[in-house]
């Protein structure tokens, strides 16, 4: 019997080796955020000054090195585990209904086309049904044979008629979504408004402050240039910069 080939061999990833590698990061964390715990506690009891200002710069550049160190250290095997991480997503898109490609995918664009073609075909015949009443009232209406009691009967029984295969098409329709489009760009607007009228003016703010980071980080770039948001409900704030201490 022919064995399934391994898409990555165990030989390839020295997972003591990866074991150890973790532990010694570990053992750097402990150290280096002890020094920052002592140097703030140590701040915290007799104030700022400026050889604590000094302190902290030398702090953050043993940091900054020692996490470039602990980097290259880990990077061998977080880059491996990326590599099998790809491997295995690929694996799940071959079969996800949501990835194009996939016979999944092409298998759900084929049922939304048929289905589609239902509903047109259900609209279709809705329509008819009500040009169909339409015809039998102007017919009934232009009937001389007919009392007025006899023409209401008639207009009567038409409408029911209607109404049960109105009922019909109902039961026999297609299981749908709503799904919005924009189809000018300041429906984005619209759609944002909704939204925060919604569910995002109750967010807290480490959310909003997330969920909104791109339009945060693109009002700083335009202020260094100058350009502010004019809002009552937004402020600049003057922050020194401190970057990372080499």
């Amino acid at each position: 019997m022919k064995k399934v080939k391994n898409y990555v061999s165990r030989a390839d990833l020295p997972m003591e080796n990866c074991v150890l590698t973790l532990q010694t990061n570990a053992e750097s964390n402990v150290l280096y955020a002890g020094k920052g715990r002592q140097l703030l506690e140590r701040i915290g009891r007799e104030g700022m000054n400026d050889l604590f200002a000094d302190n902290i710069k030398t702090y953050i550049s043993e940091c900054t090195c020692e996490v470039r160190r602990m980097n290259s250290l880990r990077k061998p095997f977080t880059t491996k585990l990326t590599e099998l991480q790809k491997q295995f997503v690929a694996l799940e898109k071959g079969i996800d209904p949501a990835e194009k490609g996939s016979p999944a995918y092409e298998a759900s664009r084929m049922l939304l086309s048929y289905l589609k073609r239902q509903m047109d075909a259900a609209d279709a015949r809705a329509l008819q049904l009500q040009k169909n009443r339409e015809r039998t009232g102007k017919r009934i209406a232009g009937r001389d044979d007919l009392s007025e009691e006899e023409k209401e009967q008639a207009l009567l029984k038409a409408d029911s008629r209607l109404l049960t295969k109105q009922a019909t098409l109902r039961l026999d329709a297609v299981e749908t979504d709503l799904i919005p489009v924009v189809t000018e760009p300041e429906g984005y607007i619209d759609l944002l408004r909704f939204w925060w009228q919604e569910l995002g003016r109750n967010l807290p703010d480490g959310d909003l402050e997330r969920i909104f980071r791109p339009m945060l980080s693109y009002a700083k770039k335009q202020a260094r240039k100058g350009v502010k948001v004019d809002s009552v409900y937004v402020s600049y704030l003057p922050e020194p910069k401190i970057g990372k201490v080499a």
